[in-house]
């Protein structure tokens, strides 16, 4: 470990430190602001879900100016070697709300998972290993100080099963290392614990009859069968079935454990093999941002245009550019479109550029010769809206070309669709002038809907320096692989193709079905995959009527009718039981 490298701690009290030395996090109320970051894990949360999550129904009078405050004492805390003038590195604002960027171990929680993801692919030793050092990270239960708040409720639901699962699969691997008469004891105080978790009961079995105590076994059999029978009126299931039917004929291979029949497993690598969750099925996509990156260090500058519909991992993709920047030392500047905001002239510009001419000197030099002329889009007064000109859009492109004085430049920037016409307009005038200039724009554009700089976006896409990705919808295998990762596996094939199926493969509806998969404790077997589709329904509604919002008016009329019809459905009963006309009810369905 680095020595000073900032370490947070989740699974316990919450507490920070640098190196050895610890960290004073503020109030309850500051270090709620920075467990909400960190468990986004690195994505943009808005000011809005912070403020109801730090004050609930009770928020102040400036609840923005309230959270400000706290995010500033958090950043000098987080960073106290940092000079005054730093940006922050660990906490940034971007659009309307703010992020949490810290390597992959640098949070316990994430540290935890990393290390439980890794044992499912090892041997039993290497598994005893791996989650020894997992558990060994928790101090007590996890965000117990907002056990009692709404907004941690699921994620220390989640985290408890994560180190329940964890531990029963630490005493299996022990298991089959031959620890059998070691681990009766624990194993009676977890079944204790929690009597209704039938792995409990199979591993005290299993326990009980290779350490030559086969009467004691059958007994806790009868006792599991009871527990069940009593406080749920069921059977035991399949695993516990077919152990006792094992039991009972004596079976040679309940005495010696089987070996498992794996290649041999390499040494861990300094960084995980495996692709985050989020970035699963995305080799081609990494690749490009890759090699846009790799041109920029080259000298050849460019636009990299990330295009898909809502929740394919547009801003995902953006994230990981802006992460690989920083690691390779490029100055990334960020900005969010907002539909709230279009209206505001250079309102991107503003946010690409305005931290960069917080400090007085600077701004004085940037804005110097040639970019004096982009005064008037950072001077306005109250009221004021600047000028869009030829010598405005000059200036601008000059403030970009002296920012690189200091090295190659990233401007990455959020939905694009949404940003105001002014700042679209200087995008497309710098991007036809990059030719000497080390900049990489980096720009996610949402399609499948209307927007109204349709033409300026098709422009930037038509340039010729620009490259154009566009995400797929992730493939029925990478569905099963995350399936496996966030409920454990193994994933019936049946399963994945119903969460598949209901998602599209798109990775965000995905994701949220596999969130309420997880709270209802459904297991990836054949024998629950009708329960996706009843999960899925919820867990993805609030998107899709969301997005049903943003499209022109017939169009979620329309929506809702051929979702009744189902597929196949022609456009005369569609429009008829919508209540539309049938060139009514194509343009809906166009959209």
């Amino acid at each position: 470990m680095e020595n000073g490298q900032l370490r947070i701690s989740l699974l316990g009290t919450c507490t920070a430190s640098s190196g050895d030395v610890p960290l004073d996090l503020g109030g309850p109320r500051q270090r709620a602001v920075l467990v909400v970051l960190v468990l986004a894990r690195g994505e943009v949360v808005p000011v809005e879900r912070i403020t109801e999550a730090v004050w609930g129904d009770h928020a102040p009078a400036d609840p923005a100016g309230a959270l400000q405050a706290y995010v500033s004492h958090l950043r000098r805390r987080l960073q106290p070697g940092s000079a005054a003038r730093t940006r922050s590195a660990v906490i940034v604002s971007e659009g309307r709300g703010y992020a949490v960027r810290l390597p992959p171990d640098a949070v316990d929680v994430w540290r935890f998972e990393r290390l439980l993801d890794r044992s499912g692919t090892t041997d039993a030793a290497t598994t005893a290993q791996i989650l020894g050092e997992a558990l060994a990270l928790w101090r007590g239960p996890p965000l117990a100080e907002w056990a009692d708040e709404p907004w941690a409720e699921a994620e220390i639901a989640r985290l408890g099963e994560l180190r329940a699962v964890a531990r029963e699969r630490l005493l299996e691997a022990r298991l089959e290392l031959g620890e059998a008469a070691l681990l009766v004891p624990d194993l009676e105080t977890m079944v204790a614990e929690e009597p209704l978790r039938e792995e409990r009961w199979r591993l005290l079995v299993l326990a009980l009859y290779r350490a030559h105590r086969q009467a004691d076994a059958l007994t806790a059999l009868r006792r599991a069968r009871t527990t069940l029978a009593d406080e749920l009126g069921v059977d035991p299931g399949p695993a516990l079935r077919e152990l006792e039917e094992r039991v009972l004929a004596q079976s040679p291979d309940l005495v010696v454990p089987t070996q498992r029949t794996r290649a041999p497993v390499a040494p861990p690598p300094a960084e995980p093999v495996l692709a985050p969750d989020d970035l699963l099925d995305r080799n081609r996509e990494m690749r490009a941002v890759r090699a846009a990156l790799d041109g920029l260090a080259a000298g050849e500058p460019g636009l990299l245009l990330i295009e898909g519909p809502a929740g394919i991992g547009k801003t995902r993709l953006l994230t990981e550019a802006r992460r690989i920047a920083g690691e390779r030392s490029v100055r990334v500047l960020t900005a969010r479109g907002s539909q709230l905001e279009k209206a505001f002239g250079f309102g991107a510009v503003r946010q690409l550029f305005e931290p960069e001419l917080a400090v007085p000197e600077r701004r004085e030099a940037l804005l110097a010769g040639a970019a004096v002329s982009a005064r008037t889009v950072f001077d306005l007064a109250p009221g004021e809206s600047p000028d869009g000109s030829f010598a405005v859009l000059h200036g601008l492109y000059w403030l970009a070309v002296n920012l690189t004085a200091d090295g190659p430049l990233v401007l990455a920037v959020d939905d694009l669709q949404w940003c105001d016409s002014a700042s679209l307009r200087w995008l497309a005038y710098l991007v036809r002038r990059l030719d000497a200039v080390p900049v990489l724009v980096v720009a996610t554009v949402r399609t499948g809907e209307q927007h109204v700089d349709e033409e300026l976006l098709t422009e930037l896409s038509m340039e010729p320096v620009a490259a154009v990705v566009r995400p797929a919808a992730l493939s029925l295998e990478a569905t099963a692989d995350l399936v496996a990762r966030r409920l454990g596996g193994p994933v019936s094939p049946l399963f994945a193709l119903a969460c598949h199926r209901t998602t599209s493969g798109n990775p965000l509806l995905l994701r949220q079905l596999l969130r309420g998969l997880e709270a209802d404790a459904v297991r990836p077997d054949a024998a629950h995959a009708d329960m996706v589709v009843a999960v899925g329904s919820r867990a993805v509604s609030s998107m899709v009527l969301m997005r049903l919002r943003r499209l022109p008016a017939p169009a979620p009329v329309v929506a809702r009718a051929a979702a009744v019809l189902g597929d196949g459905a022609s456009l005369p009963a569609v429009a008829a039981l919508a209540g539309l006309s049938e060139a009514e009810t194509a343009a809906g369905l166009a959209a």
